[in-house]
Parts: C-alpha cells; structure tokens; sequence
C-alpha cells in the first residue's frame, strides 16, 4: 500500500526527523533576516542609485528588512566584482553590474582575482540596445554619412571609458562596415554625451535608454537592436535598416549578481534570492517609470536568460582587437 504525506512524516517524526524537516522549513522561509548590501557599480545620483532606490521601498516592504547601497565605481566593474566576490556567499551581499560591462572587463583587463563564471544571475533591472548619437546641431544626418566621413577625416565618438562596453561596441561597428572612427573616453557617460552635443565630438556612442537625460540635446543615428523600442520618442533607424545583414545587435543590461558560489553550494537559497528578487521587482515597476525609467527598458530577464545572452555575447568579443 503507498504510503501517505502524512504517514511519511509521522514516520519521520519517530526516526527524529521531524525536526529537521521543521529546520528546513523555516530555513526557506526566513531569507533574509537582516540588511541585504547591494555593491554598486555606480556612484551615487546614477541610474544603479535611481533603481536601488525604487526596489530598496519595496524590498523592505515584502521583507522587513532593508536594502542597502554600497557605491563601489570603478573601470570595468572590477571594484564591485571584488567586494562581492570576496564576501561570504550567502545571499546578503550581491551586487549591481553591466553584465556586458563585466565581461568585456575580464575578457580585455583580466582581473586578476576572476574570471568568467564568477557571477550567477539573480536578474535584470532594465536592458537595452547601444545607440550612435550626434548633437542636435551637427551637420552629419544618417549613419552612412558618418562612417564615410570616417574614411576622409578624423571623426571622434565619445564614450565613457577605454575598454567599456561602448568601446568595444564602437569597434564592433567599425569592423562590421569599415568606419574608422575615432573613440575619445571621456569619464563617464554623462561627459561623453555632452561632448558630442557640443560638438566636440562628432557623436558618442551609448545606450540607448542610458541617454535619456540628454535627448533634448542628441539626434539617434543608429540603434544596434532588432528594433528600436522608442522610435516614436527617439527617432533612429537600426543598424540592419542601414546595412542589412552587416546590423549588429548589441545589448547593454544592467542587473542584479551574486557569487557562482551561492548558486553551487546552496542552490535552494539561491532560487529563494531570485524569486525574491522577481517579486520585489514586478511590483516595483510603476514606481520604476515614475523614477524617469522608460518601460521599454524595464526587461526582466531570468538567470537562465541572462546566461543564454551572456554566451552569445563572450562569442562575439573574443576576436575583437584593441
């Protein structure tokens, strides 16, 4: 005769291990139980600080307990990297990265304390394509028009650093139709743009939802997407309406991280963090727009998708010369 749920744990009681099963019980229940510190790649005032914010209402909310910020800015998010990683894995100390960001980091500055797989995935907080911009005022008018302008004359594009994800974006274009333009870094996004909308650099390349705070001063040229998800606020074609098969599709999200290690030795905990997370973060999202997020960027990609872009992405760099 198969024996009950209810038989099964009464025999477990009399082997003593009824407890035990109460222990884990309460266990899954519980997380967290304190302060949870998110390391920032980001300073303070920034787009990582905005959504922090946001989620951190609602986290504390559902849980009880806060969500604290730790600012760690620094090239290539090895800073953050490293204060997460050298924490306990425990689910309480996570981080807040560019995913592209990461692994463009390990793959040309090689950090010396990890490599790829350092992270596991807890989830995005938004997403978005790369986008070529110039100033509002610049003579130049479409896409084509700046990479011929590159083969005649030296044509700049700020970015925000030297070996970032726009940079190696940036390369990625030229290689794709034979630009030759110049990448200036320039310390961070917010400079980048204002060089090329004063035109002190003939364009910048960026994210396409990162610029938002200077649309009234840029024009879109290129969106390296499938589609440009805010065409009718931001006018500008994709790279495959320009170049056909020769279009790239270069993403730039931004989420939430912890060590590979809490995924591998406590996988339970691991998923709780996850589904913590993914509630937290569906009843953020209106609070999300009102914070001056589009809703086209508010993209919440699972672990398991976050890691299927994450291979397509390494491929894509590997060749790439600096």
């Amino acid at each position: 005769m198969p024996i009950s749920r209810r038989g099964l744990i009464a025999a477990g009681a009399g082997l003593g291990l009824a407890p035990m099963l109460g222990r884990g019980a309460r266990a899954q229940q519980s997380y967290p139980t304190k302060a949870v510190t998110v390391y920032s790649a980001s300073s303070a005032g920034g787009a990582f600080d905005q959504s922090l914010r946001v989620l951190g209402v609602e986290w504390e909310k559902q849980t009880g307990q806060p969500l604290r910020p730790a600012f760690t800015p620094g090239p290539g998010n090895i800073l953050t990297a490293t204060r997460t990683l050298t924490a306990p894995a425990d689910g309480y100390s996570l981080a807040m990265i560019g995913f592209a960001t990461n692994n463009v980091a390990i793959h040309f500055m090689k950090p010396p304390n990890y490599t790829f797989g350092a992270f596991s995935y807890i989830g995005t907080t938004y997403a978005g394509p790369l986008a070529l911009f110039v100033g509002k005022n610049s003579p130049i008018q479409t896409i084509e028009q700046l990479v011929e302008e590159s083969k005649r004359r030296r044509v700049t594009a700020g970015i925000s650093g030297a070996r970032e994800i726009y940079h190696i974006g940036g390369l990625m274009f030229n290689r794709a139709v034979g630009a030759n333009i110049q990448y200036v870094p320039y310390n961070g996004g917010g400079p980048s743009r204002l060089a090329a909308a004063s035109g002190e650099a003939d364009a910048v390349m960026s994210g396409l939802f990162d610029a938002s705070t200077h649309y009234n001063l840029l024009r879109c040229l290129c969106v390296f997407g499938p589609d440009n998800p805010i065409k009718a606020q931001v006018p500008g074609r994709t790279m495959r309406e320009a170049y056909g098969d020769k279009g790239l599709n270069i993403w730039h999200p931004v989420g939430i991280a912890a060590p590979a290690a809490l995924e591998r030795e406590s996988p339970a905990l691991f998923r709780q963090v996850v589904e913590r997370y993914r509630s937290v973060y569906e009843a953020s999202r209106p609070a999300m727009e009102r914070a001056g997020f589009p809703k086209e960027s508010l993209l919440l990609w699972t672990p398991e998708q976050i890691k299927e872009w994450e291979r397509d992405f390494i491929a894509s760099i590997r060749d790439i010369q600096i």
